[in-house]
């Protein structure tokens, strides 16, 4: 605890079933959702030299997740899209990391998920792909285990999934 903070911010959800609005039957599903925050922090007072007027750690201003579902009878298609704006790690609000990796800046990043689902009767299958583009971030940096420094964030993965209900 290194002081007093403001925080001010707004978070917003739409969420729309476009199967009604475009009057689809019921044998489609059409969804769309975005979900967004804007925030503003800052250290209002600190006895700590150099803090006051420095932005809270992992605040990001811009927190953004959008997406979109499709389906038709037992066939789902979801697509999600996610940025979150560049933050900072310490205080301090260093951008240059130093050699154990634990202070510095988190860059912003984004990220595409992408899925699809089938069910028949009593089995359902569905496979997907997460981190569409293969994008290279991070979220954190730890102290210890397994680190210091930053914790990398997953490659692109492809899974498959079956469900048996008894």
């Amino acid at each position: 605890n290194v002081g007093d903070a403001a925080i001010y911010g707004i978070e917003s959800l739409l969420d729309i079933d476009l199967r009604r609005v475009f009057l689809m039957p019921n044998s489609f599903s059409l969804n769309t959702f975005v979900n967004t925050s804007f925030i503003t922090s800052e250290y209002t007072a600190s006895q700590v030299p150099g803090i006051r007027g420095k932005k809270i750690e992992f605040v990001p201003k811009k927190n953004l997740k959008t997406g979109v579902r499709f389906g038709y009878n037992n066939l789902m298609l979801n697509f999600q899209y996610t940025y979150l704006s560049s933050q900072f790690t310490d205080a301090s609000n260093a951008t240059v990391g130093n050699l154990s990796g634990v202070v510095g800046e988190i860059p912003a990043y984004s990220v595409m998920d992408l899925s699809l689902s089938y069910s028949y009767k009593k089995i359902k299958g569905e496979c997907g792909i997460n981190n569409l583009q293969d994008n290279n971030y991070f979220t954190r940096r730890a102290t210890g285990y397994p680190g210091p420094g930053i914790i990398p964030s997953a490659p692109r993965t492809v899974y498959f999934t079956v469900q048996i209900k008894l």
